[in-house]
């Protein structure tokens, strides 16, 4: 369950901190991806200190839901 809503989790909070920082540079929006590719990575050290063991594969579905979530939540504020 961990491996599920953290990646959910992250992905849309990631999606808010790129609309905040792009939100008037469409120039930029380059940006958004950086910081979804560090929340991403921010899971190498948020999942074993909630006692989960990341495995080759998992990365993929960490990757994949967080990609998710963020394309979501990023695109819903750019349409406000």
């Amino acid at each position: 369950m961990k491996k599920t809503y953290l990646p959910i989790l992250l992905g849309a909070l990631a999606g808010i901190i790129s609309y905040l920082i792009t939100q008037d540079l469409r120039t930029r929006d380059a940006i958004g991806i950086v910081v979804l590719m560090a929340f991403v990575y921010i899971h190498k050290f948020i999942l074993p200190k909630l006692g989960e063991k990341i495995e080759t594969k998992d990365w993929v579905a960490i990757f994949f839901l967080s990609l998710c979530s963020w394309y979501v939540s990023w695109t819903l504020l750019l349409n406000l």
